[in-house]
């Protein structure tokens, strides 16, 4: 802005801070990161168990997909850019001895299979060149001690925990190095116990080991409810704190497992309000002061908080990124370019992310590549909100691989009047 010009501000008036009934509620959907161990331990299941889920995503649909090609022998598991199904599943594949194809989209064959790879390799199992498309398996895996460091995907700790009890010895998966979302293997291990299956978890000076009984038999209860979508949550409360009217979400459970809660201590510590009224959690505009956010264990959480960053005063910093931009995009990359395209202070480093806050002055807004990547695309909608101009927002059905309703939702609440879908 020029000096002695009017800022344009989006901030809301004093008296409406206090304000902490919601003028747009929000039932939000199922979580995805349950709904697939769910749909996995089911299948599996001896004992017949209604997964009830009634929300929708392109990630659960592959994996349910392939958990139907599994139960009838099928060589072809479409994976779509589902990182879940794929790194769930080749393992299970593996102890069921079944030679099969995994066919992927998108960035997927490229994301990394290391170590997980090596360890099924040195296991009995055969698997195609890394960076192949479709991923071919073949052999029968094998129990004993399975080797991984802190720091890899979480999401390859979780496919042997569901692998491992199929086979008839015991086993055990060492975690060398602190555990990097652990939140998610939390989650995995909860939803095991639901379906009979123990876990037993001992931390060592070194990191964890997880020892796994062999000849374990999945059975589940009849029913099994998914709960709601903490992750889905984080854009709507953040869209409330840093808006113009208070946004409630319903149906999160507040005693969660998943690591993704943590967006409302987040909220809270910018200075937001974020208060719990019945079963609602409410998320109201607020002054937010920027601060340094550690991201190892709430990855998923980046375009979110990078987002609260750019509506705060002073400057945020979001350190232990480096595994962003092992995401559906190089979400170090993607959040910096989609953001600065809207006016925004960002700079992307290798392992961080820092933003110079606008202080409450509106931005320009624009046009926004998100890099067909999910959650740049609900980002980029939210940012909408602390933008003067129109924010056209491209590939936004990317959405769909975790919230295909999120635009209908979002039009229905009177949120992001200015953003142009492409």
């Amino acid at each position: 802005m020029q000096d002695g010009s009017p800022k344009e501000m989006w901030a809301c008036p004093e008296e409406w801070r206090i304000e902490l009934k919601p003028s747009t509620v929000i039932d939000i959907i199922q979580s995805k990161s349950y709904a697939h161990r769910a749909f996995i331990c089911a299948a599996l299941s001896s004992s017949q168990c209604k997964v009830i889920y009634d929300s929708r995503s392109e990630d659960v649909e592959a994996t349910r997909e392939c958990l139907c090609a599994l139960d009838t022998n099928g060589r072809i598991m479409n994976c779509g850019e589902s990182g879940s199904t794929l790194r769930f599943l080749l393992p299970v594949a593996c102890a069921m001895g079944r030679s099969v194809s995994f066919v992927t989209k998108g960035r997927l064959a490229d994301r990394p299979l290391s170590p997980l790879r090596e360890e099924l390799e040195a296991h009995g199992c055969l698997i195609s060149p890394e960076g192949q498309s479709p991923i071919t398996i073949s052999g029968q895996l094998t129990a004993g001690t399975f080797k991984l460091a802190g720091n890899v995907s979480s999401q390859f700790i979780s496919g042997l925990l569901f692998a491992l009890p199929l086979l008839e010895e015991d086993s055990e998966i060492v975690i060398e190095g602190p555990l990097e979302s652990s939140a998610y293997v939390d989650i995995t291990v909860d939803v095991l116990n639901h379906f009979g299956i123990t876990i037993e978890a001992e931390k060592t000076s070194a990191g964890i080991i997880y020892h796994v009984a062999g000849g374990q038999k999945y059975k589940g209860p009849s029913e099994y409810a998914v709960e709601g979508d903490w992750s889905a949550a984080a854009f709507w409360l953040v869209w409330g704190a840093i808006g113009r009217k208070a946004i409630g979400v319903r149906g999160l459970k507040q005693d969660s497992k998943q690591g993704d809660r943590k967006i409302a201590d987040v909220i809270r510590q910018f200075g937001g309000n974020v208060e719990i009224e019945d079963d609602m959690i409410i998320s109201s505009p607020s002054r937010l002061r920027g601060i340094n956010v550690d991201v190892s264990e709430i990855p998923d959480l980046a375009p979110a908080i990078a987002l609260l960053g750019v509506a705060a005063e002073g400057t945020t910093k979001l350190t232990n990124a480096g595994r962003l931009r092992l995401k559906e995009s190089d979400r170090i990359a993607s959040i910096t370019r989609a953001l600065r395209e809207v006016g925004a202070n960002v700079s992307g480093h290798p392992d961080s992310i820092v933003i110079n806050g606008s202080c409450g002055e509106q931005l320009e807004g624009g046009t926004i590549d998100t890099s067909k990547d999910h959650r740049i695309v609900m980002m980029a909608a939210a940012a909408s909100e602390i933008c003067k101009g129109e924010v056209t927002i491209i590939d936004s059905k990317a959405c769909g691989k975790s919230y295909p309703d999120y635009f209908e939702i979002m039009k229905k609440a009177g949120l992001g009047e200015n953003t142009v879908q492409k």
